[in-house]
């Protein structure tokens, strides 16, 4: 009978997976059908077939999504951090980190962390202002956090239930600190060679694309390097899909980019002027046009 797994890492020609709906850890390897033609992703579904005390991974069941960098897939949804105070909040990674998630259907949330230097910093208050009015106001959900302090880790936690979460942010934001405070009930596979033996996150050096796992089926995304991507599989003039607020605003021309239109045809540069539309996520959107479209310039010409 096949066994259901999730790929939970993957070290060189050796696949660790998680049987569906238990506890159980599993190394499988990959029949040679599938060598040739798939690409096995942490994250994946796999259909296993049981041989004695060998498990071969027979084939790769229909993804919900996929990342090239890093290479995961079925994020269900992605946790971006961001910091009040110092660092302040670095918004055009923000933005991009929304408009991945918006392309490649997984739900944002946005963890506001460091809430605590909030009491005594204006800037700090100004910016969780402002990410509530603004990103709030989108429909994103936005939990507020001091890993410092302790402080809206429940709720954070409550939002991962039943979910594969992947974690962002910027340096110094607190993002590890978070994913620490989480993961310390976690148990984790260190030594391929002997699946029966796991320990905790401590003795962990993140070098490659982890999933930990939790109770009730929550899967946490550990990998290096998660914040540094750009947007390399979007086009500049696909960009306009992903801002939700520019959903059910239709300008005069239907190709409208709202970067170089005038007002009187683009009506998402109506909304800006007239508040409907935030100046600083519209001032971002041309920013990141303009960089998306001068690397496909930079390719195509």
């Amino acid at each position: 009978m096949d066994i259901i797994a999730k790929v939970i890492r993957i070290d060189l020609d050796l696949y660790i997976l998680n049987v569906e709906g238990t506890d159980k850890i599993i190394a499988a390897k990959l029949r040679g059908n599938i060598k040739k033609k798939e690409n096995v992703l942490v994250g994946d579904m796999v259909r296993v077939e049981q041989a004695g005390e060998d498990y071969m991974i027979n084939s790769v069941l229909e993804r919900n999504n996929s990342l090239i960098r890093p290479p995961v897939s079925n994020i269900d949804q992605m946790i971006i951090v961001v910091s009040v105070g110092a660092p302040v909040p670095d918004y055009i990674l923000l933005d991009k980190q929304i408009v991945l998630c918006m392309s490649k259907n997984i739900t944002p949330i946005i963890c506001v962390n460091k809430i605590d230097l909030a009491q005594d910093d204006e800037t700090a208050k100004n910016d969780i202002e402002y990410i509530k009015n603004v990103y709030g106001k989108l429909g994103i959900k936005i939990v507020y956090t001091s890993a410092k302090q302790k402080q809206g880790l429940e709720e954070l936690k409550e939002l991962l239930v039943g979910k594969t979460s992947a974690f962002s942010g910027n340096s110094g934001v607190g993002k590890s600190s978070i994913t620490q405070e989480i993961l310390d009930n976690a148990e984790e596979l260190l030594e391929i060679g002997d699946i029966g033996k796991k320990s905790k996150r401590g003795k962990h050096t993140t070098k490659s694309v982890n999933l930990y796992t939790l109770e009730n089926n929550t899967y946490i995304l550990d990998t290096p390097g998660f914040s540094s991507y750009e947007l390399y599989d979007i086009e500049h003039k696909d960009l306009r899909k992903y801002y939700i607020e520019f959903e059910d605003i239709h300008c005069t021309y239907d190709d409208c980019m709202h970067v170089i239109e005038k007002e009187d045809v683009c009506a998402i540069k109506t909304k800006v002027q007239d508040g409907t539309i935030d100046k600083g996520r519209y001032e971002r959107y041309v920013y990141i046009y303009e960089k998306l479209k001068e690397k496909y310039d930079r390719k195509y010409k």
